[in-house]
């Protein structure tokens, strides 16, 4: 396998000096930044930061907030090298592999702590290790759902390059329709895809069944709880020191966000709906299933530790060849 080539292209910009640099903002003199964009993932997590959005919480930092989604890791990666993306959705070990690559961004906060699935319309299939030798839809190639499937068969002493036949798709909105059209029988999806699948699928008279939840799999084998630091957002480092309060003012509208996903789903799913080019319904049903947690990078640093630590046993190169140094961890007292 070969991790590292697409995010080498990418962070070596950054080494040549090439990565576009975010000019110091005038926050730091009272005044107002005209725009603060916040790049979320395409999944349900980004309904924490449309509500951050529709509170007004960075009203008084930025004359103007929003919310853009990216379609995939690698528009992702190449927006923050370039510098176009300095507030961003991402999973951890990205975020990790870029920082290793000279790339100066930092890790804010966890959100999500699994929001992995195995689904199936194959009735022989009724947990994970009757897999072995079938084939397996994936979206986002050597990118953090793939990563954690790997690295949860090698927990069950599986080849997943031998064991199961994975088949690779662009997103995983391709693997749900694939999987509803009977052209595959198991996928590995992410929220809110894994929910949409189900709902769709009832609605075509066609079950899917979420056969197993690759979180609590990993965490069963491994003896820890069922929580991985899967993603969350970070920050480019020049943001950051131009701007420490709009930083601090996001991570603690995520919170407060957060509480208000779980206690109001219904709401939450019709927020959430028009950024995730979603139905209503189906944000909020996939709501209970992503494991919704803010918690700053410097509070998660034990857990962030050991999933980077476990990836790095199949290849250093995930994480460009080492831990992360301690400055990446972002706290709010920091």
């Amino acid at each position: 396998m070969v991790f590292a080539s697409r995010r080498d292209a990418l962070t070596g910009l950054a080494a040549t000096g090439l990565a576009a640099v975010i000019p110091r903002s005038p926050a730091m003199a009272g005044e107002k930044l005209a725009s603060v964009v916040i790049n979320g993932m395409p999944a349900t997590p980004s309904v924490v930061m449309a509500r951050l959005i529709e509170t007004g919480a960075l009203s008084r930092f930025a004359d103007k907030a929003q919310l853009k989604v990216w379609r995939t890791p690698d528009q992702m990666r190449a927006g923050v090298v370039s510098g176009e993306m300095a507030v961003f959705g991402t999973p951890s070990y990205s975020c990790a592999n870029m920082r290793n690559r000279g790339v100066p961004v930092r890790l804010m906060n966890i959100v999500t702590w699994g929001l992995l699935y195995l689904m199936s319309r194959d009735d022989s299939v009724q947990k994970i290790e009757d897999i072995a030798g079938k084939p397996v839809l994936m979206a986002f190639r050597n990118d953090a759902p793939d990563l954690i499937f790997r690295m949860t068969l090698r927990k069950l002493g599986m080849n997943p390059d031998t064991d199961v036949k994975l088949q690779y798709v662009g997103t995983p909105t391709e693997a749900v329709q694939l999987l509803l059209a009977g052209r595959a029988s198991l996928a590995v999806i992410s929220e809110p895809a894994a929910t949409a699948a189900q709902v769709r699928g009832a609605a075509a008279g066609v079950t899917v069944r979420r056969t197993a939840d690759l979180t609590a799999v990993y965490g069963r084998l491994t003896g820890r709880p069922p929580r991985i630091a899967q993603a969350g957002l970070g920050v480019r480092e020049d943001f950051l020191q131009a701007n420490p309060e709009v930083v601090r003012a996001i991570h603690e509208g995520c919170v407060a966000s957060a509480r208000w996903v779980l206690d109001n789903p219904a709401e939450a799913g019709k927020l959430g709906a028009t950024t995730l080019d979603l139905a209503a319904p189906v944000v909020e049903k996939s709501i209970p299933h992503f494991r919704l947690d803010v918690v700053a990078a410097a509070d998660a640093k034990p857990d962030l530790q050991h999933y980077f630590t476990a990836l790095m046993e199949m290849s250093p190169d995930i994480l460009g060849g080492r831990l992360p140094d301690d400055a990446f961890y972002w706290g709010p007292a920091a």
